[in-house]
């Protein structure tokens, strides 16, 4: 606010000095004039204060009257000249004032002094979104969601204005500035304490770089996740080992090839990386043998390796790309008569309509349809806007380079042990998964479960950490235990323990807890509530380790001890 007001003085110098000037003459001219009294006879004039009080109320209505008799001619000469002195000047000064308020560099200013102050006033945890197109918005959209706080900044100033009218549940604050700037960066508040990451979500691969290298120096371990979609800048990116970056292309490729030599496992990653409480992904087996990929850019190059790696053939198709059969085989586009035949689209079983253009697409989709009903057909959306063409159409397997980077992103940032287990997933053979899927899908059936990570510490877990302090034994399996009857387990699984560098992937129940260990868990919003009585509640977490009743008598626990017996009754 001191550069606002101080660039209100700059602007507002002169004609707050004209306004000063007008009235000191105005002001002593009267004083000296002299006047009559109601006799007509000569009086000196009427003094500095009743000369300023006149002109005060002059310069803004036009008078009262004359008072306290009525003025001699000399006086009405000088009050004649002072209405039009007084009028010219205030016009100047609210000309000028109302200018000032419509310059772009006073407004810019006047909004970064209030993103400061919001900033400031921040004392939740909260995350920066620098960029926010379709794939910030549906990250903060998830955020939001999940009751976390966030800051956007976003350089395009018509996406800036279209944001203001996101329905959040909060007003988030917002900044019209360049992400890759030291010093945006740090006004969204990165050097805060409870600055918790930075999602570089722009469209310039270079920017999203800038913002990682920037955060690295100013405030070193703060996690960044990245979208990047050019290849060969993924190693340059990911130099910083706390960084997470996604290349949607080759992350969706990635996702295919798992979804065809591996569904099960496909299927446990969805469920992971879903929102809490949407529907459960439903479940794609895209066919092995021959493949057809219509277009050659990032998209196809990552897609046509990963199938060709994996042992399937592909046709690719492509106009801009062809070279004479080496890489691209067919040239064309897909919608042209004859393509899809000379790239066997009568014995292939899968296609890939993979342009920029999201109409080009449909298109293709559509003519493989027609000629081929049973085939296998993958379709990437690249404008939410086109969401309804592509629901009408129906296709098998779509993909969508902003939801898919918003899905992990989310999955990551809110639980960072995440990322360790979705890696660990990837060795897992389908046996093994499936069984995962069951347990997923049993724990909240028919919508995704809620992820959440526990740290034993004073905060989360305070119940836990002095039971620990004082020499008692936690384990995971105390964790997993209803309170309401300690001998049956929540609807909830332990995903990944941690200790310092430490990881263990799907602990078991007999794991013994330390102050200051982490523990992901999945499972129901309600096994979550009821697992946060025995975090907080020494007498609820005593229950579960031994059985002994240590109640002193209190409303909650009573109901607590009548929910056991009844069940120990019913059992």
């Amino acid at each position: 606010m001191k550069n606002v007001f101080f660039l209100v003085l700059r602007r507002m110098r002169a004609p707050l000095i004209a306004i000063v000037l007008v009235y000191t003459l105005c002001t002593v001219g009267l004083a000296l004039m002299p006047g009559v009294d109601a006799a007509g006879n000569p009086t000196p004039g009427m003094g500095l204060f009743h000369a300023f009080y006149v002109i005060s109320y002059t310069g803004t209505t036009i008078g009262f009257g004359e008072i306290p008799v009525p003025y001699s001619g000399a006086q009405r000469l000088w009050m004649t000249f002072s209405i039009y002195a007084t009028v010219i000047g205030w016009s100047y000064t609210l000309v000028t004032l109302v200018a000032l308020l419509q310059d772009v560099g006073f407004r810019n200013a006047l909004a970064s002094a209030r993103f400061n102050t919001r900033i400031r006033a921040l004392r939740e945890p909260f995350y920066i979104v620098a960029g926010c197109g379709e794939t910030g918005t549906l990250v903060c959209r998830g955020l939001d969601r999940l009751g976390l706080r966030f800051v956007i900044i976003e350089s395009d100033q018509t996406r800036f204005d279209e944001l203001r009218l996101e329905q959040f549940s909060f007003d988030p604050p917002m900044s019209s500035a360049d992400a890759s700037q030291p010093d945006a960066l740090m006004a969204a508040g990165m050097l805060m304490p409870n600055c918790r990451g930075v999602m570089a979500l722009t469209v310039d691969d270079l920017t999203n770089l800038n913002v990682s290298v920037n955060v690295e120096l100013l405030r070193p371990g703060l996690p960044v996740l990245a979208r990047i979609r050019e290849p060969d800048m993924d190693t340059t990116h990911g130099v910083f080992s706390h960084d997470i970056v996604i290349n949607p292309f080759d992350r969706f490729a990635e996702h295919l090839v798992s979804a065809i030599i591996a569904p099960e496992r496909y299927l446990a990653r969805e469920i992971l990386t879903g929102l809490p409480g949407m529907p459960l992904p439903e479940e794609h087996h895209p066919p092995a043998g021959h493949w057809i990929m219509c277009g050659y850019g990032r998209f196809g190059h990552a897609i046509t390796e990963r199938l060709r790696n994996f042992g399937l053939t592909v046709s690719v198709i492509d106009h801009s790309h062809y070279d004479g059969g080496v890489e691209v085989d067919v040239k064309g586009r897909g919608t042209e008569p004859g393509v899809l035949e000379a790239a066997g689209i009568d014995h292939a079983s899968g296609i890939v309509a993979g342009h920029a253009d999201d109409r080009r697409n449909l298109a293709i989709a559509v003519r493989a349809r027609e000629m081929k009903p049973d085939i296998f057909v993958v379709t990437r959306q690249n404008q939410r806007s086109s969401a309804p063409l592509f629901e009408a159409f129906d296709g098998d397997l779509s993909m969508e380079p902003a939801k898919l980077v918003a899905r992990e992103f989310l999955a990551v940032i809110t639980t960072p042990l995440m990322a360790r287990y979705l890696e660990n997933l990837r060795n897992q053979d389908e046996p093994v998964c499936a069984k995962l899927v069951d347990k997923l899908q049993s724990l909240r059936p028919g919508f995704v479960p809620e992820t959440w990570s526990i740290v034993m510490d004073d905060h989360m877990a305070p119940a836990v950490t002095r039971q620990i302090k004082e020499g008692a034994e936690v384990t995971v399996g105390h964790l997993k235990a209803d309170p309401r009857n300690p001998q049956e387990p929540l609807w909830l699984m332990p995903l990944v323990y941690a200790r310092g560098a430490k990881t263990i992937i799907n602990p078991g129940k007999g794991l013994k807890l330390a102050a200051g260990d982490e523990v992901l868990f999945v499972g129901s919003a309600e096994a979550r509530r009821r697992q946060e009585l025995a975090l907080i509640n020494d007498t609820v977490l005593t229950l579960i380790r031994t059985g002994e009743d240590h109640s002193t008598g209190g409303t909650v626990w009573r109901w607590l001890t009548r929910k056991r017996d009844t069940s120990k009754v019913d059992g």
